[in-house]
């Protein structure tokens, strides 16, 4: 716990377990890989949404990767009554002591869980975790095991590949089954996977309410992860006449996060997205319909809409704002620019936004700009004050490959100046309107395909070739945001919500749902 977080800085969250909690929470928020972590995004959100509920208690449960937890950026709110990291991957695998049920049943309940998303045996191995209190360093047992569910889930990948996920599968699921629950009267995971799996364990341990909010969805983002990791590698070739299926070292993460997915889908009691295109991805993949509910992400329009718009067009000024990471495909907005300088040869990128959270690609975004001889065209130019920024741009890009609900649209938007963005979450319902807009707003930009930079500068050449089209395009989308993505709207739903939830009534329910 961190009880001067806003006032000391550098410090860090301590490991569950350690200190002792003030008081009881109104709210557990359960966070994985952002919040208080990372700049912007969820973690923006997470921290608007603590400060704009004074009146509610907060603990937060950090789950960071263990070999590198950044430092912390964001300033304590005032009602954070306890903060806590849980880091992953553990130092072992999960294996039972002598009078703990035998390794075979271990396995059996983890093939279970990881490829039917079978509830009954995740209660079954948390009644072992409570059971034991501690993870056992049995190396023998925990070799066993390790093999056992190598013939069990992927024996045509290479052992040596499988030992390395099952060691970093099972050893994240057990640090998340072990560690020390917050007191909290709510449980609050902004996304599934090991966030997930964590507050369905608070769920059925202390009785209380949980909630899901996704703003993108974890198995799908981990798909385009294990899609893009160069340590994953197939075993053979692919052979058009392979008949059999084959379950390669990537399926087995893809069926876990899946699995954790539809496991927690179907134990939280409200299932939440932002938009509607979200709400159907969910179902898809087993949300229960009638305890699903779509909350939009809002901002503070205020403080944008009174931005002036840029009046100077020469030169052409496109901004990227957001992290440079792989999933935001920096390097389709960097391609589409050197497509754009054959009609615009002054043009000018910004990309705004912070650097550090994948070094590595941001090297390479670097080396693509010299290779393309770009460094007078596009500028790094780090994490800057958004509302100066969107005074000095014409156009908002976005490449991303998967997005949820981006606040950079959104605030864009508010200011009046159109996007250009990939077809990815909600998109294109912020940029071309819902079907149940009322009234319509008209086009606030245009839509691309991912990983295509002739898309991307073909949609911004046209409107930047038509400046009257790309003024009406932005007040098209000022209008859009003004009326349905303001900030106060969206606590005001969350707060009807925690209130339903935090009433006698519904933990009497999860009480007899948890019995069941």
């Amino acid at each position: 716990m961190l009880g001067d977080w806003a006032t000391r800085s550098g410090e860090r969250l301590v490991r569950p377990g350690v200190g002792k909690q003030e008081r009881e929470a109104d709210v557990c928020l359960i966070l994985e890989g952002s919040y208080p972590f990372v700049v912007g995004g969820v973690s923006g959100w997470t921290h608007s949404l603590i400060r704009e509920l004074p009146e509610l208690s907060f603990s937060i449960l950090a789950i960071q990767p263990r070999h590198a937890v950044p430092e912390i950026c964001y300033p304590r709110p005032e009602n954070v009554v306890d903060a806590r990291l849980v880091q992953i991957p553990g130092q072992g695998v999960f294996a039972p002591k002598a009078q703990a049920p035998a390794p075979e049943h271990l396995a059996e309940l983890l093939e279970t869980l990881v490829l039917d998303a079978d509830a009954d045996a995740l209660r079954a191995l948390i009644g072992l975790s409570l059971e034991q209190k501690a993870v056992s360093r049995d190396h023998e047992v925990s070799w066993r095991l390790v093999r056992d569910m190598y013939h069990r889930l992927a024996p045509e990948t290479s052992f040596s590949q499988f030992f390395w996920i099952w060691h970093t599968l099972s050893a994240s699921l057990f640090e998340v089954l072990t560690c020390s629950i917050p007191h909290a009267r709510l449980y609050h995971t902004i996304s599934t996977g090991y966030a997930g799996i964590f507050a369905c364990r608070a769920m059925l341990e202390t009785g209380r309410p949980m909630a899901l909010t996704e703003h993108g969805l974890y198995a799908h983002e981990r798909f385009v992860d294990l899609m893009s990791n160069d340590q994953l590698h197939d075993s053979f070739n692919l052979d058009p006449l392979l008949m059999s299926t084959r379950h390669e070292g990537r399926d087995v993460w893809l069926r876990a996060f899946e699995s954790f997915a539809r496991v927690c889908y179907n134990m939280t009691n409200r299932v939440i997205t932002l938009s509607e295109m979200g709400r159907t991805a969910q179902i898809e993949l087993g949300a229960p319909p009638e305890r699903s509910v779509v909350i939009p992400n809002g901002i503070n329009v205020d403080r944008f809409a009174a931005i002036k718009p840029r009046r100077k067009s020469d030169p052409p000024r496109i901004g990227f704002i957001g992290r440079v990471v792989a999933i935001k495909d920096v390097e389709t907005f960097i391609r589409a620019i050197d497509i754009l300088r054959s009609e615009f040869p002054n043009v000018e990128a910004w990309l705004v936004g912070p650097t550090e959270e994948e070094p590595d690609y941001h090297r390479k975004c670097e080396a693509l700009v010299a290779e393309m001889g770009l460094e007078q065209t596009v500028i790094f130019k780090g994490l800057q004050d958004v509302t100066e920024v969107l005074g000095e741009i014409d156009l908002m890009v976005l490449t991303s490959i998967s997005e949820a609900q981006p606040l950079t649209l959104l605030e864009a938007g508010a200011a009046g100046i159109p996007c250009v963005a990939t077809d990815v979450g909600s998109c294109r319902e912020i940029i071309m309107g819902g079907s149940n807009e009322k009234p319509r707003h008209g086009p606030g930009g245009m839509i691309t395909n991912l990983i295509s930079p002739t898309d991307t500068a073909e949609a911004i050449t046209a409107l930047l070739r038509n400046r009257k089209l790309l003024r009406a395009r932005g007040r098209a989308l000022k209008k859009r945001v003004l009326s349905h993505y303001r900030q106060e709207q969206m606590v005001e739903a969350y707060r009807s919500l925690y209130q339903s939830m935090l009433s006698l009534h519904e933990w009497e329910d999860v009480r007899e749902e948890v019995k069941a």
